[in-house]
């Protein structure tokens, strides 16, 4: 059983009502992990599904020549392995690991499934996140045809810049994931960046220094 007070005050759950959010604590968990740790493995059996309280974790599958995909980086209040859990094979669909020392609200699968089939809001809570990745996925599937690499990769450091700073920052890898290319293309839009006065950066912290400008590139506007 998890502290009611970690339910009641996590932002997602404010719309449940009451008699839900204790079904949840008494349904669920709690899990504290250090950094680094890898929470879900792609391919085994799903057991459970987790609500970050504290903390981030990245999302990510992996080729069979080891290249890695980081799809998400997600932190409070985020739901986590649930689509695993509604499949049919319930198997894990990606990876996740800890990039900074977590505390989780953790379901095992039977009580995820009591819940959802017990409580209307807590299903449709889970369906207004759903939807809301979906919809962020289909941004990034349009943007790979409608724009160029150097204007998705403007597009990306503007949205970087007004999120809060997440542990870990970010590997040109990882960005080459994020925006569809190959690291060796971010590394030389970065250099390209950095000549024309539009960023700096120092290890992986990147800082825009003419944001004008920059929006005016993420809109293809530049030459």
């Amino acid at each position: 059983m998890i502290d009611h007070n970690d339910v009641d005050n996590l932002p997602l759950f404010k719309s449940l009502n009451a008699k839900t959010r204790a079904a949840i604590a008494q349904s669920a968990f709690q899990r504290d992990l250090p950094a680094g740790h890898s929470l879900v493995i792609e391919g085994m059996p799903a057991e459970f599904g987790y609500f970050i309280l504290r903390g981030h974790v990245r999302v990510l599958r992996m080729s069979m020549d080891g290249r890695v995909q980081v799809m998400a980086r997600l932190g409070e209040g985020s739901p986590l392995n649930f689509i695993s859990l509604l499949v049919d094979d319930r198997h894990n669909r990606a990876s996740i690991e800890t990039l900074t020392p977590v505390r989780l609200l953790t379901l095992d699968a039977a009580a995820f499934d009591r819940l959802l089939t017990t409580y209307p809001d807590f299903s449709a809570l889970l369906l207004r996140s759903f939807a809301q990745r979906i919809a962020h996925m289909s941004d990034l599937a349009a943007n790979l045809s409608l724009y160029t690499v150097r204007a998705r990769l403007a597009q990306f450091l503007m949205s970087l810049a007004d999120q809060p700073p997440i542990a870990g920052g970010w590997t040109q890898d990882e960005i080459a994931a994020q925006i569809g290319t190959v690291r060796d293309v971010v590394g030389r839009l970065l250099r390209e960046f950095e000549t024309e006065g539009l960023i700096t950066r120092h290890r992986q912290k990147i800082t825009l220094l003419d944001r004008g400008k920059l929006e005016m590139t993420a809109n293809g506007q530049d030459a």
